[in-house]
């Protein structure tokens, strides 16, 4: 026991345990650091996230409008080829129509006006007695 009171010993002893403390201390330290700078870490990832999620929420909002604007510009675009074909038939029509006038006043028979004009067969007829009484009258 004379050993354990000597006073190199206890010195030893002692410093052995400072050093100990001290080494301890200073991991404590260095990991709360760690642990502060982890934590720091994770609030500008959070901050990062939130401002990335507004801005999925934007876009998002953005391609719904989108998207109904050119549901919009599609049903107006499938209108006005409507309207537009409707007149090229009509106007088709007239020409036809003409065509055939000439045709018939020229002679042409009512079988070759069908072919050229495109007409069908009743209706060069019908324009063949309307050309004839229109003449007789």
């Amino acid at each position: 026991m004379n050993a354990l009171l000597n006073p190199w010993t206890l010195a030893a002893l002692v410093s052995g345990l400072t050093f100990a403390l001290a080494l301890l201390l200073h991991n404590s330290r260095a990991q709360r650091q760690r642990v502060t700078g982890l934590e720091a870490m994770l609030r500008e990832e959070r901050k990062a996230r939130e401002a990335l999620t507004g801005e999925i929420a934007a876009v998002l909002a953005c391609s719904r409008e989108l998207g109904e604007r050119l549901r919009q510009q599609g049903h107006k675009q499938k209108t006005a080829m409507e309207k537009l074909n409707a007149l090229a038939q009509q106007v088709e029509g007239q020409q036809a129509v003409t065509q055939a006038e000439r045709l018939l006043s020229r002679g042409v028979a009512v079988d070759q006006i069908t072919e050229i004009c495109a007409l069908s067969r009743g209706e060069a007829a019908l324009l063949e007695r309307w050309k004839q009484r229109s003449n007789a009258a």
